[in-house]
């Protein structure tokens, strides 16, 4: 082979021109030797194609060009190999954020020189903005992700490829979705799935971003629009893979394990629960093959809480004690408040109230340590009915007069709405004229529910919205 080098991106552009002119599609010149993938690659200037293939590209287009009308100079195959140290060390940096932590790869970004209007500043502010994630920063790690959407449209277009825009309007949506805005999360994850290249770098994140909307549409309870994007997800599965429950499968294992755990979810909530159960454990047979605990710690919680609705309740509880088992295994915080919400209400059930209180001040001390709304109110509305039992009144109207002040500050609508039952029943068993007031709140509140076209609340008390799991990140 030549010691020279081709230029891929200018060898790519006039392949592409040429075909073009010739009225060709990539499929008319792909065959046994030349695959799809490899042109796209080629016209692309992407990937390490042999030079071999690129000779056989220009004789299959009739051309009598050869390979050394594109061969770099010296100077520029010096510049290339600049380029390609830098790319190696911005990414045993990003490797350092994801799997050693981000004090060391900041130590590592500023060790950094780079050439002035280098395209490379690009992926180096997309750096400092996962680093700044890492850390929970969250108004830091915004202004980076933004910072890198303004050089792409401003002075670096040629790094749209690079899907570094569609991956900061996802972290924008992933930081959204932490902080309970689920509205602006769901419509960053529109952004980030609009501005995805297809044939560009990072296939992986077309999947985390799907999966993403999932958990948005899921959490403002649009479960018709959430069911269509998974369907859409199966839909792209290879023939071989389209069994009920093993079809979804992506580059990420995240992205796979959150595929399964929403799907069980969205079943559970169409009382599909027999199918509900089938995904679940094909989640849980995945994780334990992967050693993936917080998704398994996840998928565990979500068999217990189908078996609660089957009125299984043994099964249930041993589903909450398998999670359990892991909880010193896994990294997400915010996962305890789910399993000691669920449980609350296995014990709640078994009429355990003592047993059921305890629960629900575990996940309510884990969920606003993480600041999971969700669980607080959930927490909290379980602690109002256990006080109910107990005939502690003072208690019950404190916690749920703070589960709907949090219900309504968030929008979340089943939520308030329960509360509202909840508490207008209690005031009129006990006599108290007050609950006019929450009832005649209650009736407005799901009248307008209703009006607005959201789907109709579950009124069966056992029947709640399960938390979801944080959306897929790199």
């Amino acid at each position: 082979m030549s010691q020279n080098r081709v230029d891929r991106i200018e060898f790519g552009k006039f392949v592409r021109e040429q075909r073009k002119a010739k009225k060709l599609r990539q499929g008319d010149l792909v065959d046994e030797f030349l695959s799809q993938p490899v042109l796209s690659n080629i016209e692309s200037g992407k990937g390490q194609v042999s030079e071999e293939k690129m000779k056989y590209v220009l004789k299959k287009l009739g051309l009598e060009e050869d390979l050394t009308k594109f061969y770099l100079q010296e100077s520029e195959q010096n510049e290339d190999s600049m380029d390609e140290e830098l790319q190696i060390k911005l990414i045993s940096i990003e490797n350092t954020i994801n799997l050693v932590g981000p004090d060391k790869a900041s130590e590592e970004l500023r060790e950094l020189s780079l050439p002035p209007k280098h395209p490379f500043h690009v992926w180096v502010e997309y750096l400092k903005g996962k680093l700044y994630l890492r850390k929970k920063n969250w108004k830091r790690a915004y202004n980076h992700f933004f910072n890198v959407i303004h050089m792409i449209d401003r002075h670096y277009s040629e790094m749209n490829h690079t899907n570094f825009k569609s991956a900061c309007y996802h972290k924008l949506s992933l930081i959204e979705y932490l902080q309970n805005n689920f509205h602006q999360a769901w419509k960053y994850s529109e952004a980030a799935s609009k501005y995805f290249v297809p044939d560009g770098e990072r296939k992986y994140y077309k999947d985390m971003i799907r999966i993403s909307r999932v958990i948005y549409l899921e959490k403002l309870n649009r479960i018709g629009d959430a069911q269509a994007v998974l369907d859409d997800i199966a839909s792209d599965s290879p023939a071989k893979y389209k069994t009920e429950t093993d079809q979804y499968h992506s580059e990420s294992k995240e992205s796979t394990l959150n595929m399964y755990e929403m799907q069980a979810k969205l079943l559970l909530k169409g009382r599909r629960l027999p199918q509900a159960i089938k995904f679940a454990l094909k989640g849980i047979e995945l994780a334990r093959i992967d050693k993936m605990y917080d998704r398994s710690f996840e998928l565990w919680t979500t068999l217990g809480s189908i078996y609660i609705e089957l009125n299984k309740l043994n099964l249930a509880e041993c589903c909450f004690t398998t999670a359990l088992k892991l909880e010193k295994k896994i990294k997400s915080e915010y996962l305890p408040a789910y399993v000691y919400t669920q449980l609350g209400m296995l014990y709640y059930k078994q009429e355990d109230i003592p047993g059921a209180e305890r629960k629900y001040f575990e996940a309510l001390e884990y969920s606003r340590k993480t600041n999971d709304v969700y669980h607080e109110i959930q927490a909290l509305i379980g602690l109002g009915k256990c006080s109910i039992q107990r005939n502690k009144r003072d208690q019950v109207l404190s916690h749920l007069k703070e589960a709907l002040r949090l219900a309504e500050q968030h929008s979340f609508v089943d939520q308030k709405n329960e509360t509202l039952l909840i508490l207008a029943k209690y005031l009129r068993e006990i006599g108290d004229p007050n609950f006019k007031d929450y009832a005649l709140d209650f009736f407005c509140s799901y009248v307008e529910t209703l009006e607005g076209g959201e789907s109709k609340m579950v009124i069966n008390e056992n029947i709640k919205r399960n938390t979801t799991g944080e959306p897929p990140d790199d």
